[in-house]
């Protein structure tokens, strides 16, 4: 049995965030770690962080407040999320870029990664050597007395009767064991790893979203709050991110000819065989996750024979919408092309073995292969293609750059892609400093929930569309948990 002033549960970036920001205070902290591997989403996933009025951007001249990134950020949200807390997380995360530096993970100002913000100001602070930085990170906390627990779950919150936080009861390699503490930081990334949690918050067939969310996030945190009477009737959101085709036969086949013509702007049609979007909105990964999600989970993207003839052996002057991302973390320029092609008539044929792909000499018979009308699919074909003539798309404002192929000789294909999530947003309600709160809006003493476990005051309906905010927001409501969790331990 340990016996400690705090426990926090989960080594991800808000967790990181609370367990560092603790133990610089000489408070007794258990970190607890599901898996084996610390880092969560906020290293395996993220590349790296928002922040506004860094030393890094004052350096670089970059013309961007606080008080700009905290009206954007509400604008976004209609004002549908905690000022305060939107205030705090945007004024603090410039001195998180410094105190992650001072802890051992440095980051770089680089050009956003997605193309369209391109003319936005740079917020984008990219982790130098990650995987090594996030070891020092748990190194600092090890040399400051922090216990690492791995392989350790949290499973319930322990009180005694007049409701005081009295310890934690966790599943330890196997076992059950409970940790005494004065308080808690649930810090375990939502629930996009659980199942049975996201077929009851999706809007969308649960066949239909390809999670590249954290798995070990179950949602252990959101039911150990529940038991103890936290709200938990929050909006739970999915952090819509592009979209992507995916095998129904192998989670692990890829073909990067087809990632490809995924990430540019070819027409697009919907479950009932109609376009519904510019296609363009390919750009900006939250603006396509959103209306992926938003047309049903998926939709299907068309080639015909003499596209794909013409992929096969030129390349075009568009841009991969994940060129920059890849190109950046690379350190390499971007090329601004696409293809040629060599294999795509093998790569579509690939796309048809995994059950992602369709193709027919008509475009009735392919209508008949995905299931939709084929008089509706003619007829948008017909008018894209009169669209594609005119050069000009009046229907959903597409550029007139990508207006540039009609769709009329067979053999046609059909390539399905699916809603993308990163993870889950809302959660619990909390306070502007991420105390727990109780239905009736009371603090559970005691009790701190960050990240994605608690993020509803954050975000309103939809992930908005600046880069690297929800790793920001971890690593900035760990911190902010932190000092709070430090005067509450100072009080009793």
């Amino acid at each position: 049995m340990y016996e400690t002033d705090v426990v926090v549960v989960g080594a991800g970036a808000s967790g990181i965030g609370a367990a560092l920001t603790l133990v610089d205070a000489e408070q007794r902290v258990v970190l607890l770690e599901k898996g084996e591997k610390i880092g969560g989403a906020g290293m395996f996933g993220a590349q790296g962080l928002f922040a506004v009025e860094s030393k890094l951007q004052k350096q670089a001249g970059i013309n961007y407040s606080i008080k700009d990134a905290y009206q954007d950020l509400v604008d976004y949200a209609h004002y549908r999320v905690d000022l305060k807390t939107v205030k705090n997380i945007v004024e603090l995360s410039a001195s998180t870029i410094d105190w992650l530096q001072s802890h051992g993970l440095e980051t770089e100002l680089v050009n956003n990664t997605q193309e369209v913000h391109q003319k936005n100001p740079k917020t984008y602070h990219q982790y130098i050597d990650k995987y090594a930085g996030f070891s020092r990170l748990i190194e600092h906390f090890k040399k400051h007395q922090g216990i690492l627990l791995t392989e350790a779950a949290g499973e319930k919150i322990l009180t005694d009767d007049d409701g005081k936080v009295k310890g934690i009861q966790i599943l330890h390699h196997g076992k059950k064991e409970e940790v005494l503490c004065k308080a808690v930081v649930v810090a375990d990334g939502g629930f996009i790893g659980n199942q049975q949690l996201v077929r009851e918050h999706l809007k969308i067939n649960y066949e239909n979203l390809y999670s590249m969310g954290e798995r070990k996030a179950t949602g252990d945190g959101l039911k150990m709050l529940e038991a103890i009477g936290a709200d938990t009737n929050q909006v739970h959101l999915f952090e819509n991110h592009a979209a992507s085709v995916v095998s129904e036969h192998d989670p692990k086949w890829h073909n990067d000819s087809i990632f490809s013509l995924t990430n540019i702007p070819l027409l697009w049609i919907n479950a009932a065989g109609k376009r519904f979007t510019n296609e363009d909105i390919c750009y900006d990964f939250a603006l396509w996750g959103n209306v992926t999600y938003k047309t049903g989970g998926f939709y299907y993207y068309l080639l015909d024979d003499e596209l794909v003839s013409y992929l096969s052996t030129n390349s075009l002057n568009w841009t991969d919408s994940f060129e920059r991302t890849f190109k950046t973390l690379q350190h390499k320029p971007m090329t601004y092309k696409v293809g040629p092609f060599s294999n795509l008539k093998a790569d579509l044929a690939e796309t048809i073995e995994q059950g992602v792909g369709w193709t027919a000499n008509s475009i009735t018979d392919l209508a008949e292969k995905i299931s939709v009308s084929g008089e509706t699919l003619k007829n948008t074909l017909e008018r894209y293609n009169n669209l594609i003539k005119r050069g000009e798309d009046t229907d959903f404002y597409k550029s007139k750059e990508f207006m540039k192929f009609s769709l009329e000789h067979g053999p046609f294909y059909a390539i399905k892609a699916r809603s993308t999530s990163l993870g889950t947003l809302g959660g619990v309600l909390v306070n502007e400093d991420f105390d727990v709160l109780d239905r009736k809006g009371t603090i559970i003493k005691g009790v701190f929930a960050v990240g994605n476990t608690a993020s509803t005051n954050m975000f309103s309906d939809s992930y908005p569309t600046i880069e690297g905010l929800s790793c920001a927001f971890a690593w900035n409501s760990g911190r902010i948990a932190g000092k709070s969790a430090i005067k509450f331990v100072h009080k009793v």
